[in-house]
């Protein structure tokens, strides 16, 4: 295994909670790592096996920063040439006038030839209700692309699993090219706790000795507060920046600061920030 596949299996170890997901991406690799090394040795490729994906999953679970390394791990793989992650919505695709959605969304899947096409949202290129939706020329230009591409183009699509399941029921063509569905699971407040720790490493920021406990509890309090809405690490990242700006309201007070004092997360930043937060 080289030195880049390593790094960036280790990348996706290190992320907080995502266990499952990384168990999956495990398989996935050491299957494909298996099928290169037979290839090498003259046995042949073997069961092909589908390397578009579906990540269902709520908001803020990792499935976009997954897909990035994932995109490595194909590029290291030799799977493909680029190794870059083209992410595009439903608005990058889909235009008002009949028959211009077709060549829109032509032109963002070019860009992702030899590289990873990330649609995120995929599921709201499909709307039934309106019989007038371009959303469905979208559609048609990927599964041409995919096979016109298929040995130089792979696709991740992403979205809440009931979604994501009701989006691949709808289209055959969908059906017989997405078979792999990996599931990002919701973030428990353990893990909340670990991606504010990262955060704060991350951008040179400390948590005093006697704030750690009341982070832990304002990472239950996100949650609870969050209800069906809850976007797991985006809701801890506005956690986390509420500490920095209430930081900076108590530093703006004090006549001089030292460079500990404007690194120092203290417990009343966390409290005061979980009382006002909504």
């Amino acid at each position: 295994m080289s030195e880049a596949l390593q790094k960036s299996i280790q990348d996706i170890n290190k992320l907080p909670g995502l266990k499952k997901v990384k168990e999956e991406v495990k398989n996935l690799v050491a299957y494909l790592q298996s099928t290169k090394e037979r290839k090498e040795q003259g046995l042949g490729e073997g069961p092909a096996l589908t390397l578009h994906l579906i990540f269902s999953g709520n908001p803020g679970t990792g499935k976009t920063t997954v897909a990035r390394i994932l995109a490595e791990i194909y590029r290291d793989l030799g799977l493909i040439q680029g190794g870059k992650l083209i992410e595009v919505t439903r608005s990058d695709l889909v235009v008002a006038e009949k028959g211009k959605t077709a060549e829109r969304a032509a032109e963002k899947f070019n860009q992702a030839i030899d590289n990873v096409l990330f649609i995120d949202e995929a599921y709201t290129l499909i709307n039934k209700k309106d019989p007038n939706d371009n959303g469905q020329e979208a559609i048609d230009e990927l599964l041409k692309y995919m096979e016109d591409y298929r040995d130089r183009l792979i696709v991740i699509v992403a979205g809440y699993e009931k979604n994501m399941h009701d989006f691949v029921a709808a289209n055959a063509g969908l059906a017989s090219r997405f078979k792999r569905n990996i599931i990002f699971e919701n973030y428990n407040d353990l893990e909340l706790y670990q991606i504010f720790y990262k955060m704060c490493r991350e951008n040179n920021y400390m948590i005093a000795n006697d704030a750690s406990g009341p982070i832990q509890n304002a990472c239950k309090k996100v949650i609870e507060i969050t209800g069906e809405r809850y976007s797991n690490a985006r809701d801890v990242r506005r956690f986390f920046e509420g500490c920095i700006q209430t930081q900076s309201v108590r530093l703006s007070q004090m006549k001089t600061k030292t460079k500990l004092d404007l690194m120092m997360i203290k417990k009343e930043d966390v409290e005061t920030t979980i009382n006002n937060f909504s």
